[in-house]
């Protein structure tokens, strides 16, 4: 026979004033880590962004000697404020055909020009080279405020801005000459979207003009008639073997189609296209040991493919874009401390619970221990865990092989098949195992299981019934309305017990 408590309307009314102080608590926690952030954020605007590094992509590649010089653009927080905002910064990695090496940080430059044994970066009012051994720095003013420089027997070509006007000059070693602009038919041309090459003994000048990309050369006493190219595709052009390559690419469906132009002699070839596997967000053309390649980037590998008459070779990894070890530890650290301070929180408050309200249930000589908070938060937590792992390992692979940029649709096919698992497969898991065995994974860990409301085993209609509202008990931080109804029943019972007529309690078998 059951024995009810000997007050059951004191033991409802502390129930109540506890789980409304419960509540308070935990409304009062959640807004004062709101505030702490929102001051945060406010005070310190960079702060996050100072602890965890900025991702990096590769903007430049040059290829130098048998290598393959990658310059990527980062931002640098640390140390910035509102009046101090973060800094742009340019890292150099050499690639030598079989490994990467670290990335060094070097100084800022507008454009960047390869010769067969240096490579020249533009900047404002100056110039450096870099051999592969030692930097050189030489300052000129005529050089002009945004450079695009080109290399030739004569001397180096820079096309900028100077008293905001352009200029094409021709820079000596005792001298500076002024040369000639081309028709191009604009007072004020992007000279940040033009590139300036120099091939058998003539200067090349590309330049963009609305949808389409002009191209224009200059044989030492005149320039050429502007020749049109329709530009509905990222186009990069480079020498080599003396002749000017165009390389245009465009992602389509799970492929980058190449077109290739060639500019030998006094004329261009017709297009040749190509098609590599995969998509990327950025395709370089650059010359690696006298062949000529395409670097291709995307968000966690970097490939490069030989182009060898007309036809792609490859594609060959050069690296993978690794997550840095420091950030891999301070993501650790803070999950621990993270999961260290909710845990103990949870504790103290399962402790306080258990203090003021009722504990245990007698029936007959039988004595039942309600499942605490603590234990039903940490049975919760790892049964999560064991959930999560079938969406993390593909998920992995995924991102790791950049299969999402190949084809877009598997990452549509990723997030629902994620979607799918976390909300289906939890629901399936949960109910079919404490409907048949009275318990899961992280439950038997626990030592706790799931019975019917006068103590009996659980059903199959309980188990998936009391899962049917696990969503509502998650409502509003984390399990609030959860939490509250175990603190405001006699029974410790959340709105999925009350509804299927279920309790947790623990397990003495």
């Amino acid at each position: 026979m059951l024995r009810e408590p000997l007050n059951l309307e004191k033991e409802k009314k502390t129930n109540l004033k506890l789980a409304l102080a419960v509540a308070s608590i935990i409304v009062l926690c959640f807004f004062s880590l709101y505030v702490i952030f929102f001051l945060t954020m406010f005070f310190s605007p960079f702060l996050l962004f100072s602890f965890f590094p900025f991702p990096t992509f590769s903007e430049n590649v040059v290829g130098l000697d048998g290598n393959l010089l990658i310059f990527s653009e980062t931002v640098d927080f640390k140390g910035a404020t509102r009046d101090n905002p973060p800094q742009k910064k340019i890292v150099m990695r050499i690639y030598n055909g079989e490994s990467i090496s670290e990335p060094e940080e070097v100084k800022s430059f507008i454009s960047v020009y390869a010769t067969g044994s240096k490579v020249y970066f533009f900047d404002k009012g100056l110039y450096r080279t870099f051999d592969n051994e030692k930097w050189e720095e030489f300052k000129n003013p005529e050089i002009g405020n945004n450079p695009i420089g080109a290399v030739g027997v004569d001397g180096i070509y820079v096309f900028s801005t100077v008293i905001n006007k352009p200029s094409l000059k021709l820079i000596k070693e005792n001298e500076i000459k002024e040369l000639p602009l081309p028709d191009i038919n604009s007072d004020n041309p992007n000279i940040s979207s033009s590139q300036l090459l120099y091939s058998a003994n003539e200067l090349h000048l590309f330049w963009a003009n609305n949808n389409n990309l002009l191209w224009t050369r200059y044989n030492g006493r005149q320039w050429s008639k502007p020749e049109i190219f329709d530009k509905t595709e990222k186009t990069k052009a480079i020498v080599f073997q003396d002749k000017i390559i165009l390389i245009g690419f465009k992602n389509v469906c799970q492929q980058t189609r190449i077109t290739l132009r060639t500019f030998d002699s006094n004329s261009w070839s017709e297009p040749e296209e190509m098609n590599i596997q995969g998509s990327f967000f950025n395709i370089i053309p650059a010359v690696l040991n006298g062949r000529l390649i395409v670097f291709q980037q995307g968000f966690f590998t970097e490939k490069y493919s030989l182009i060898d008459r007309g036809k792609p070779e490859g594609p060959f990894k050069i690296s993978r874009l690794s997550v840095p070890a420091d950030f891999l530890w301070k993501g650790f650290l803070v999950l621990i401390i993270v999961n260290i301070i909710l845990f103990l929180f949870v504790f103290l408050l399962s402790f306080v619970i258990r203090k003021y309200k009722l504990r245990t249930w007698r029936i007959d000589t039988v004595e039942f221990e309600f499942a605490s908070l603590f234990r039903r938060f940490l049975a919760k937590f790892l049964d999560s865990l064991i959930i999560l792992i079938p969406t993390c390992i593909p998920s992995y692979f995924a991102f790791r092989d950049d299969l999402f940029l190949e084809n877009p649709f598997k990452l549509m096919e990723l997030f629902f098949y994620s979607l799918g698992v976390i909300v289906l497969g939890g629901y399936l898991y949960h109910s079919l195992l404490e409907g048949i065995w009275g318990k899961t994974v992280g439950k038997k860990i626990c030592g706790i299981v799931v019975l019917k409301e006068d103590f009996t085993k659980c059903t199959i209609g309980g188990g998936f019934l009391r899962n049917l509202l696990r969503i509502v008990d998650n409502f509003f931080y984390y399990y609030l309305i959860g939490v509250i109804a175990i603190t405001g029943t006699l029974k410790w019972q959340r709105l999925g017990d009350l509804v299927a007529g279920t309790i947790v309690v623990i397990d003495k078998r």
